[in-house]
Order: C-alpha cells, then structure tokens, then sequence
C-alpha cells in the first residue's frame, strides 16, 4: 500500500513537472538584449505618429516585448474600428449600408472597408508641446511594459560599470595607481577584476538564462529548413513576429489545406494589420543568421566565463577577457541590427502592431 502511494506521488510529480518545462519552453522571450533593443527601436513612434491626434498621441500603446501596438475593437458587423473614432466609423458604416439597401443590386463585388490607418487619417496635428508631452508619456509606457522595464534596468547597469571599466583601463583614476598604475595590488587592478566579474555576470543572464529558448529555436529552424515543418515554422513566425514574415511555402493556403492543418488556415485568416497590407515574405538566410549569432553568443559565453572563473586575475590571460567580451557582444549586436533593419521594413508595410479587443454594441445613428 505505501509502494502505490509512494509511486502515485511520484508520477503526480513527474506529470508537474513535465507540464511545467512544457509550458516554460512554449514561452516566447526575446532572444537577446540587442535583440529586444533592436526590435523595440524599428517599432518606436516616429514624430508624425506622436502628432496624430487619433492613431497616435496618447493612443500608442507597447506589447509585453516593448513594440508599439494600438488598441482597436469591432463592430456588430467583425469590422475594426479605432475606439477614438468607433462612433464616427459606425456611422459611415450605418450610411453605407442604408445607401447600398437602397441602391439596385447590380453587381456581386463587396464593397471595402475603411483600412485603420485610413481611418486615422486626419489634418489635424498636435503642438509641440502636446508632442512633448505624448513622447514622455509614450517613454513611460515602454518602460512599464516587461521588456521596457527589464531593458532599462539591464542596459543602465551595462552602461554604469562599462563605463567605469573603460576609465579605469584609461587610468582616469590616479588616486588608484598605488604603488604604481601596473602594479599588482593597487587598487587600480583590483577594481579592473571586480568590474569584469560583474559584466561577466551581467551577461551570463542573457547568455544562459536564455540558452533553452536559443537551443529550442535551432531545432526548429533545422526542422523547418530541412523538413518544411509546419509546425516548426509557426512557432519560429511566432517567435519572432515583430521582424519576420514566414516564406511562401507556409504561407500558401493550399499547403495548409493539403497538410489538413487546420490552426495554420485558421491563423491566415486571422491575420489583421494597421494598413491592411501584409510585409513579404523575410529571406529564410535572416532568420538562421539571428538564430546562429545567438547560439554564437552563448558559446562564447560559456568561454568567457570559463577564462573569468578558471583562472585568478594574476593567472589568466591579458588577451581572453577583451577578445571574448568583444566577440560576444559582437554577434549579438549584428542579430540585433538583423531584427531592426528588418522591424522597420515590416512597419513602414503594415503600420504599428493592432491588438483587437472585443467591445459592447456601439451606439448607431438611430440612437443618437
């Protein structure tokens, strides 16, 4: 009787912790700090955005990984409208519809709705000092987004003891220098050390805290690349939205109808942006070359902290911090400008990122 309790528990515990690692390893963060820093610059507000008095101004809004995104909501009818003008739009939608009752039907072709961003439109522009305004509040709900918030804690540290690493190499400190700049034990090498060890760490959070998801993503992409997985490529698409649109071959609808995958035509069908123009499909090279440079980025990581933790400051190497420190950053620093180039060729098609909420019955002409 304690066996079967005793396995019962165990295999309750094991059931935990399966769904556990399954629902952590379906999470999708972002890769990298250059890559999150990269992202959130090709989807900041422009000017003309900030001065929009309907679509941007204090309508913009961010995601959960910092990319600006606006609210909008629907109809009775499934249209999208913009909730600053949902009654103006239902209006001229209520007038349309009266209008094409009234008219003889002579032709089956359906007539097209207004796009968000022309519904946005507007002459109207806001101050300067309105804009100011927008564009701090804007900066306050990008820092309050998870993202933002852990971007700017991050980047600040980064910023902080890089700098002071990089004037104490100058030697900017010469109250330091004792007995002499080189010497061993002078306060100087002593902070150099101390320093290291915790830019080495600061990076040791990207570099292995992110290392499942970065391994996860290389399966994939060997799946999709070499097996035209579908589901494989869905999860990459997904993964990394903000800059990148999945090839044709998973695109095409008469793939997804002859693989009988039902949630890829179903995802197709749901796909809605600001414009209403969708980006091409982003070069597959693109995407294994973000992929790569952050396996790349953990390797030389692993590197790094085996010469900072292998070796003391006396015994190690004058060459392996710099060189890895600078490799490191580096291949994360081109998957970031990767994903920026390609954000912003993504939002110049489709406009900032649309999140569709549900809304109540909106009021119509004959209740006005």
């Amino acid at each position: 009787m304690a066996e079967s309790e005793a396995s019962g528990v165990v295999g309750r515990l094991r059931a935990v912790s399966v769904s556990m690692a399954g629902t952590v390893m379906s999470l999708n963060p972002q890769p990298g700090m250059w890559a999150a820093t990269g992202t959130a610059i090709a989807y900041a507000p422009t000017l003309s955005e900030l001065r929009a008095p309907v679509a941007g101004g204090e309508n913009i809004e961010f995601n959960e990984h910092g990319c600006s995104a606006r609210t909008v909501v629907t109809d009775d009818t499934g249209a999208l409208l913009l909730p600053t003008t949902s009654k103006t739009a239902a209006r001229v939608l209520d007038v349309e519809r009266a209008e094409a009752d009234e008219l003889p039907v002579v032709s089956t072709a359906v007539r097209r709705r207004p796009t968000l961003a022309e519904q946005a439109q507007s002459e109207e522009k806001h101050g300067w000092a309105e804009t100011t305004r927008h564009g701090f509040k804007a900066m306050w709900k990008f820092i309050t987004t998870p993202t933002g918030f852990v971007m700017v804690i991050y980047g600040l540290n980064i910023v902080a003891w890089g700098a002071m690493l990089f004037f104490l190499l100058l030697g900017a400190a010469p109250a330091m220098n004792h007995p002499s700049k080189d010497a061993v034990d002078s306060p100087r090498k002593k902070w150099l050390e101390v320093d290291s060890q915790i830019l080495n760490a600061l990076f040791c959070v990207t570099g292995f805290g992110l290392a499942p998801w970065r391994f996860r993503d290389l399966w994939w992409l060997f799946e999709a690349r070499i097996r035209h997985n579908r589901y494989a490529m869905r999860r990459l698409s997904e993964q990394n939205k903000s800059w990148f649109r999945p090839p044709a071959w998973y695109s095409s609808q008469e793939d997804a109808a002859e693989s009988g995958d039902e949630e890829e035509k179903k995802k197709k069908k749901r796909v809605v942006t600001f414009t209403g123009a969708v980006a091409p499909p982003t070069k597959l090279w693109k995407l294994s070359f973000v992929v790569w440079m952050m396996i790349l980025n953990t390797l030389f990581q692993a590197v790094l902290s085996g010469m900072m933790w292998g070796y003391n400051r006396i015994t190690r190497p004058s060459w392996a911090t710099g060189t890895f420190i600078g490799l490191g950053c580096g291949v994360s620093l081109l998957a970031g400008l990767m994903m920026w180039w390609e954000g912003r060729k993504v939002k110049k098609i489709e406009g900032p990122i649309v999140k569709v909420v549900e809304a109540p019955k909106l009021e119509t002409t004959s209740g006005t």
